[in-house]
């Protein structure tokens, strides 16, 4: 039954557009990461000849320092945009009304979507990723795999928890704007919560902070548990509580 559902996502954001969007945004900033960082530097010079500014020199480590920040920035907004709605448009169109009266389990209806995303996702980060590591290679012969690789593991655990963050609150919204009221308003919670010491190494926020330190000193990965287990823990929370939350409303 989830295979089949699943199914049915795939043909739907075939038939939207969406597939194309998150396709074209994820290989867009892969290549564009290392192209900017090898040739920023001497645009920022040409651009003040009367001023003398010293930029060090590029390396591939500035590649993947601006493949993460696009990817917390840009590629994250974008992922909200797309997928918040999932199922609150639904609700909001009245289409998920429909899912009870076929016998559906609201809940297997509900993690159907997200494993569709992240599946999907993974998937737009992998191909991402080898490909700004094939042009970052072509520019910096010295660029290292495993900890640009590492690096981007830890983004796709931060992405994992993004998704569930945005299935829980589509679940529990009636409305896009309603979603996103809730996913914000957690995610400046956490942000805010994430200056308190004790708090810190628990907090999914901190992964993306971790991202840019493989990339320049390279962490232990058991620097890296706390924060891991912790987000998968919230997360696996937050995708039970939506479906069980999404099971129990009236439509």
């Amino acid at each position: 039954m989830v295979t089949k559902l699943m199914k049915k996502e795939w043909n739907e954001y075939l038939k939207t557009g969406k597939f194309y969007i998150l396709l074209f945004v994820f290989i867009f900033f892969a290549i564009l990461s290392p192209i900017t960082a090898k040739f920023m530097p001497e645009f920022i010079k040409s651009l003040s000849q009367e001023i003398t500014i010293t930029v060090p020199p590029p390396t591939w480590r500035d590649s993947f320092v601006q493949f993460s920040k696009n990817l917390n920035q840009i590629v994250f907004i974008v992922i909200v945009l797309v997928f918040l709605g999932s199922v609150a448009e639904e609700k909001n169109h009245g289409t998920a009304s429909l899912v009870a009266v076929k016998g559906i389990d609201r809940r297997k209806w509900v993690v159907s979507k997200f494993l569709f995303q992240l599946l999907f996702s993974l998937a737009m980060l992998t191909i991402a990723f080898f490909l700004c590591f094939y042009y970052a290679k072509l520019l910096f012969p010295e660029t290292q795999f495993y900890l640009a690789f590492s690096s981007t593991v830890l983004f796709a655990v931060y992405l994992f928890f993004i998704l569930t963050l945005t299935i829980f609150s589509s679940s529990i919204g009636n409305s896009m704007l309603q979603s996103a009221g809730i996913f914000f308003a957690i995610f400046i919670i956490l942000n805010i919560l994430n200056i308190i010491p004790q708090v810190n190494p628990y907090n999914p926020m901190t992964l993306p902070s971790i991202e840019n330190q493989w990339i320049a000193s390279k962490v232990a990965w058991g620097n890296t548990i706390k924060p891991i287990i912790s987000t998968v823990l919230l997360s696996l929370i937050l995708i039970f509580s939506g479906a069980a939350y999404f099971h129990k409303q009236e439509l």
